[in-house]
């Protein structure tokens, strides 16, 4: 969805709920933009290590196949290059997240059915507010302050639908859960919300206070416009009953 629908949307959801990090948006392009954060290591790095970067000063990061020795995740899970098959030691036995090479073999093959192609040469990840406008957002980040927020987006996420299984928090890394889950979605009739930074290597590097919760660009901007005349309404007041 354009970059200055999404923002408009952002600026719905800040008049209702409070954040305690900016909102992120992912784009794909064609073009190496200036000033832009390479993530390509001569040693191994998490994406992760740089958010303050992104979130503080603005930077912006930019992703491709070309990933050197740092961490292959993003190139793999955001569709660069195939998932590496090392039958499953990496998880299972050096991070040791799964009890069995079974379980590990099971998650890498159900991890590859929801990667899809790039839609171009580079993804990039940026403060949304500092994304031009003429730019197309595939996937939103946004970070609720504290529970009680993050029950208001898990709320709204349900409001205009017929079941209530609206929002997920899948077991999966945190480069996953920003991107290659909430991209996903947005494939899908009824795409969900994804509640997500609970990869237990990643939090080494994230702020102890920081939740995810995405969605694909076009979900973002639907629930902005069911603000009004909901529970998040500013002029609907809760029955004295509650």
């Amino acid at each position: 969805m354009n970059s200055k629908l999404v923002k408009e949307s952002l600026g719905k959801f800040s008049e209702v709920v409070s954040f305690n990090y900016p909102a992120v948006g992912w784009y794909f392009s064609s073009e190496e933009i200036e000033d832009s954060f390479i993530f390509r290591k001569s040693r191994w790095v998490c994406m992760f290590m740089y958010t303050k970067m992104v979130m503080n000063k603005g930077k912006r990061i930019r992703f491709s196949g070309d990933h050197d020795n740092a961490c292959n995740g993003p190139a793999e899970y955001f569709g660069f290059v195939e998932i590496e098959d090392e039958g499953g030691i990496f998880l299972a036995e050096t991070e040791r997240i799964f009890k069995t090479i079974k379980i590990s073999k099971a998650y890498t093959r159900e991890t590859a059915t929801l990667i899809h192609p790039p839609k171009d040469k580079y993804l990039y990840m940026e403060r949304l507010d500092n994304i031009d406008d003429g730019r197309e957002i595939e996937v939103v980040n946004i970070f609720p302050r504290n529970p009680a927020q993050l029950l208001k987006l898990a709320t709204l996420s349900s409001y205009d639908r017929l079941s209530n299984d609206n929002t997920i928090s899948p077991n999966c890394s945190a480069c996953q859960c920003l991107f290659t889950i909430p991209y996903h979605e947005q494939f899908k009739n009824n795409p969900k919300s994804v509640i997500g930074l609970f990869d237990v290597v990643a939090r080494n590097y994230i702020p102890d206070d920081m939740i995810a919760f995405s969605m694909p660009s076009g979900r973002f901007i639907e629930m902005a416009n069911h603000i009004e005349g909901s529970f998040l309404d500013k002029n609907f007041k809760n029955p004295a009953s509650f």
